[in-house]
């Protein structure tokens, strides 16, 4: 019986030590990029419309539908092509999402991440494309940049939606990832 309460006690204590001693995290570099958030008013997020189309900069994910090609442009939308004929695509619109970085197609409906929110647009007409739904607050805000090792200025809620962030030169910047 004894063995058993010594052998206990000794796995008690060994774990509970274990416990005690973590890593520390690396110290925030003190060079390198540092990043400031960008910001906009929840309605100017939610503002999502068809334009005319845009030239392309920052392209992401590609998707292919019907005689279509449908063009991430990160951050910011998603461009419509024609490509009945590849040799010479047309582009014909650009559908304004603020922080877009993700989309994928179901018969004619359209699905997008819209920074916090996840939309549902009708692309039957890619001339005239239509928000059929909003799900509000789909997704997580995000606090930090997606670079790591980074510094970064801490966001302020009290300023609007984090659309982006942008290298930038600051002073002493609180927060790192």
């Amino acid at each position: 019986m004894n063995r058993h309460l010594l052998s206990f006690t000794l796995l008690a204590v060994c774990v509970l030590l274990d416990g005690c001693f973590r890593p520390s995290a690396p110290p925030p570099p003190t060079t390198g990029d540092i990043y400031r958030p960008v910001y906009a008013t929840s309605a100017d997020v939610r503002n999502v419309q068809t334009l005319a189309p845009q030239p392309l900069r920052n392209i992401g994910k590609i998707y292919a539908k019907d005689n279509y090609l449908f063009v991430n442009e990160v951050g910011s939308g998603i461009h419509i092509v024609d490509n009945r004929n590849p040799e010479s695509p047309v582009k014909l619109a650009f559908i304004s999402i603020p922080g877009n970085h993700e989309l994928s197609i179901k018969d004619s409906t359209l699905y997008a991440d819209n920074i916090l929110d996840l939309v549902a647009l009708n692309i039957a007409d890619p001339r005239n494309v239509r928000l059929v739904k909003r799900i509000e607050n789909a997704f997580e805000r995000s606090a930090y940049p997606l670079a790591t090792n980074v510094r970064f200025e801490c966001p302020d809620p009290a300023q609007g939606i984090v659309i982006r962030w942008e290298k930038a030169s600051i002073e002493n910047p609180q927060c790192y990832r």
